[in-house]
């Protein structure tokens, strides 16, 4: 089913493939080489704070989280790329007929919209540090239900809104399938490995005070 959806949706001259689904694809694709994805959600946060009204001393920690958090998702995602050594889906829809899966069909056709990064595909990357992202800052203000506009160095004027990060984290997830480079498992693992990752950060690193664990010294 995943091999098919993206054959479908993330093939270059995909039929099924929207208009809007293209802009979102190009949007996240953080193919400026900067400091993308990982400073697409800085980005994001500073939006948020500036909306907030975040007093200095709590934006250096939430951003200070934030970063932990995008450290460890990267460690986390890139160990698990080499170790299972995905195939992109490029590879696995032209060289279908060497994966012994009868239910896959070969197309060494087939092209992506977008290309590939040159490292394995599972799991997502931008899946990963989004999540992980995105449960520092629900943390971090009680709630998910933020309102935000994001920008994107990969498409200057266009801007995407969002009333929630969780909403942002999963647009930013399938943008990697609607661009024909990831796998929609790759997706949903690298979602759930950052949301294991932000909770631990923000559970356990640069507390308030008042949350500190109470030391005794008998």
């Amino acid at each position: 089913e995943a091999f098919q959806e993206v054959k479908d949706i993330g093939e270059m001259n995909s039929a099924t493939r929207t208009a809007e689904q293209s802009e979102i694809a190009i949007f996240w694709s953080d193919f400026s080489y900067t400091a993308m994805p990982p400073g697409h959600w800085h980005e994001i946060a500073a939006t948020i704070v500036r909306s907030q009204h975040t007093s200095f001393a709590d934006t250096a920690r939430l951003f200070a989280l934030i970063s932990l958090a995008q450290a460890d998702a990267a460690i986390v995602c890139w160990e698990a790329k080499y170790r299972f050594n995905s195939w992109r889906p490029v590879t696995a829809i032209q060289r279908a007929d060497e994966d012994g899966n009868p239910a896959t069909d070969m197309d060494p056709n087939w092209t992506q919209f977008l290309p590939s990064p040159n490292f394995p595909e599972y799991p997502s990357g931008h899946s990963t540090f989004s999540k992980a992202s995105a449960e520092v800052l629900t943390r971090f203000y009680g709630t998910d239900a933020l309102s935000f506009t994001a920008t994107s160095d990969s498409l200057p004027g266009v801007f995407r809104s969002f009333t929630s990060l969780a909403a942002c984290a999963d647009e930013v997830g399938i943008s990697r399938i609607y661009g024909g480079f990831h796998f929609q498992f790759a997706n949903r693992d690298g979602k759930a490995s950052g949301k294991k990752v932000g909770d631990y950060i923000a559970t356990n690193f640069l507390l308030a005070n008042q949350d500190l664990p109470l030391v005794r010294f008998d």
